[in-house]
């Protein structure tokens, strides 16, 4: 999701507790009284793309500014990680000594961010023509 968000940007949003919204699942209004309203609908929503033809970072892009403000689910690590890629992809360094070595959560991340920045890309070509 950040990988969207931090290469198409981020929505407007004011959004403050509490708040009425449709909700993505129901398409009914729904009030969300606090994070973790917004947190149950989040999960839920992840449940429902577990077979779509789209990435998840690509269907929660276009799915939470319709209820929640994105800021509510980046952080710091998620810019750290995202940081730290580009700076391997960019100056060509490695990730480790060798594969035995690497941090296999970051090569999950890493994994992770190639393709979500691969179906930004792919999007951006078509919605551009």
């Amino acid at each position: 999701m950040y990988v969207w968000f931090s290469q198409l940007g981020f929505p407007h949003n004011t959004l403050e507790f509490p708040y009425k919204r449709q909700s993505p699942l129901t398409k009914e209004n729904k009030e969300y009284e606090s994070i973790e309203d917004v947190t149950n609908e989040l999960y839920a929503l992840v449940d429902t793309f577990a077979d779509s033809k789209f990435t998840l970072g690509r269907n929660l892009y276009f799915h939470i500014p319709l209820f929640a403000k994105p800021e509510w689910f980046i952080t710091e690590e998620h810019s750290e990680i995202m940081k730290e890629y580009n700076y391997m992809k960019n100056y060509n360094l490695p990730l480790a000594n060798n594969l035995q070595e690497a941090d296999s959560y970051k090569l999950d991340m890493f994994d992770v961010i190639g393709s979500e920045l691969n179906a930004v890309k792919q999007y951006l070509g078509e919605k551009n023509g």
